[in-house]
This record gives structure tokens, sequence and C-alpha cells, in this order.
């Protein structure tokens, strides 16, 4: 694959991996990893999903989050609001050539991506949501609070009970790469992510009526980073446009779990049918 960077005007950086001639050009397929991972982790673990599009025809950009991967930033602190900008520039950068794009997005980049297609004015072929982080409402006052400690203290991890890597994925050779892995972000997090994706899930929800492309929603039934309940309310809140696929004892990492070839298999299939124009 042939391999360039970006720098979008926000600073944070994009990767954009094109087939090798002469391979076909089926379109662009816009990945948004999750909290504490980056782009290039899809090139080696989460089941190589950057050569797989790559070799059934798909260039594929990813932008490294505010914080994450080769974009500056404190490690791990990232601004969901200024993310969700982002992401539609990359669909932008996406689309110059005039060929089907498709956007795909785990977990923290699930809430990323939906809120970004909600609100983007241009023509998507297909979305794909993998163990989307959907944060359920806030009380008006711990969110007013919780506003309150993302403006003094925006890096500081909220107080809550520490997920193990072990939950990640049931494979223990993913669990020894990810914490082996130098680029991971391992910390909490933050207070001023926490509120930001409770805005951009506000927003999402606002924008939900004018939602458009075909959805693909898949979430691993143990799930405990993200919950399942807010995918199958996304999915029902999108209508007849969005297809629920529960992966029974599924852990977060979908693609790095012991189903990983099937979801790998659904994602490609969906995609392929999506963007055959």
């Amino acid at each position: 694959m042939n391999h360039r960077t970006h720098v979008l005007t926000s600073g944070a950086v994009v990767h954009h991996w094109s087939p090798y001639e002469p391979a076909p050009n089926r379109g662009a397929v816009v990945i948004q990893h999750g909290f504490g991972e980056y782009a290039e982790r899809y090139l080696t673990l989460q089941h190589g999903l950057i050569g797989h599009l790559a070799g059934a025809g798909f260039e594929v950009w990813a932008l490294d989050l505010w914080g994450h991967g080769r974009s500056p930033g404190r490690r791990g602190v990232c601004h969901v609001g200024h993310a969700v900008t982002d992401h539609r520039d990359v669909l932008a950068l996406a689309s110059v050539n005039g060929l089907p794009v498709a956007a795909l997005g785990h977990s923290l980049g699930g809430l990323v991506t939906a809120a970004s297609v909600a609100e983007y004015d241009g023509d998507l072929a297909a979305v794909v949501l993998l163990s989307p982080a959907l944060p359920a409402a806030m009380p008006r006052l711990g969110r007013r609070l919780l506003g309150i400690a993302a403006g003094l203290a925006p890096g500081v991890a909220i107080p809550e009970r520490r997920r193990p890597l072990e939950e990640l994925s049931h494979r223990p050779e993913i669990i020894r790469a990810t914490a082996s892995d130098r680029q991971m972000y391992d910390g909490q997090i933050g207070f001023l992510l926490a509120a930001t994706a409770l805005d951009a899930m506000e927003g999402l929800r606002a924008h939900l009526g004018a939602w458009s492309p075909p959805c693909l929603i898949v979430h691993g039934t143990a799930d405990t980073y993200t919950d399942p309940a807010g995918s199958a309310e996304l999915a029902a809140r999108i209508g007849d446009q969005a297809e629920l696929r529960q992966v029974a004892d599924g852990f977060h990492e979908l693609l790095s779990d012991t189903d990983g070839d099937l979801v790998l298999d659904v994602v490609l299939a969906f995609l392929a049918t999506r963007m055959s124009g």
C-alpha cells in the first residue's frame, strides 16, 4: 500500500493509504479509531483492517485524534466536538475523486463518526459503527458540574473504575500486544473528553431525523467498555436505514476477538454491497 499523511488546519494528522496499481479503486473508507489507540494500529491489530480494505480495492483515510497517534496535544486529551469537525474535513478529502465514500468508527470513534455523519452535507454510501461509545444523558446538575471540571482540569481523569485490558478481547495474544504497545495511551478518560462526548451525543440525537446513509452497527453482548444498549437505541432511532448485529459474548474489540473473522466478513460484505456503484 502507498501511505501518505496530511495535516488538517486544526493540526491533527490524517493518514491516507491507497492500493498499489493496478488495483481497482472502488471508493474510500474513512476509519476513526477509539480512545487511547491510533490510526496505524489498524495495520497490525484490529484484524489488520486497513490491509483488508486496500486488498478489496478501497483507499483508506484515517484521522489520529488530537492527543493520539501522530497528532499533537497532551496524550489522551481530546475535545470530541473538535474531533467531529476534523472528521468532516476528512470526509471532504476522501470525497474529492468523486468515488463512493464510507465511514467506519470504533468505540469513541463510533461516536465521532456518527455525530459527524449526522451533520455532514455530502453524500455517503455507508456507515459502520463497531462497539460505539454512545453515552446516556446525564442529569442537568451533574452535567453542569462536569462542564466546570472540564474547564478547570481538562486532562484530569474522571473517577470511575478502570476497565481491565482483559475485557478488550478474549484472545490473550491481543491483550499482550496491546499492553506492550507504547503508542497506546493507557490512562483514563479525562473531564474534557467526557463533557464534550456528552455534547456530541446531544448533537447526534438532535440530527438523527436527517440521517440518510445505510448504517451497520455491530456490538458484542459482553462489552464492558461501551454499552450495547446504546447501539440498540441508536439503531431504533435511525430506523430502516440501520442494521444492528449483536455478537454473542463479544468483547469490546470485535475485530480482534474470537469472532473477528466473522465480524470482518460482515463489514466487508456490507461495504462492498453499498459501494458497488
